[in-house]
């Protein structure tokens, strides 16, 4: 699949619907404050889907992933954030 020559970026650190649509995720940038912690993103409309992607964002701390090929949403993509210390910066189409 061709990349595109750019994307939409979504910045969530609270639980929150990056997109209400189908759709791709290119890339996630997840940084966290002095104690870090979990993060998700579902394929729903809520927190009530299936996990595509996970992860922990480390403590005091910044992770880019580049997903190839980028995963395909089905049905919306949504960012589930444990705690109150983690930013997720979502690449997505």
């Amino acid at each position: 699949m061709a990349r595109p020559a750019q994307c939409r970026t979504s910045i969530k650190s609270a639980d929150a619907a990056v997109k209400s649509a189908a759709g791709f995720v290119y890339w996630v940038l997840a940084a966290a404050a002095a104690t870090g912690g979990a993060w998700q993103l579902n394929n729903s409309l809520d927190d009530s889907g299936t996990d595509l992607l996970s992860g922990i964002a480390q403590a005091s701390g910044e992770t880019f992933i580049l997903l190839d090929p980028p995963v395909f949403f089905g049905t919306g993509i949504y960012a589930d954030i444990q705690g109150t210390n983690v930013t997720l910066t979502v690449g997505y189409d």
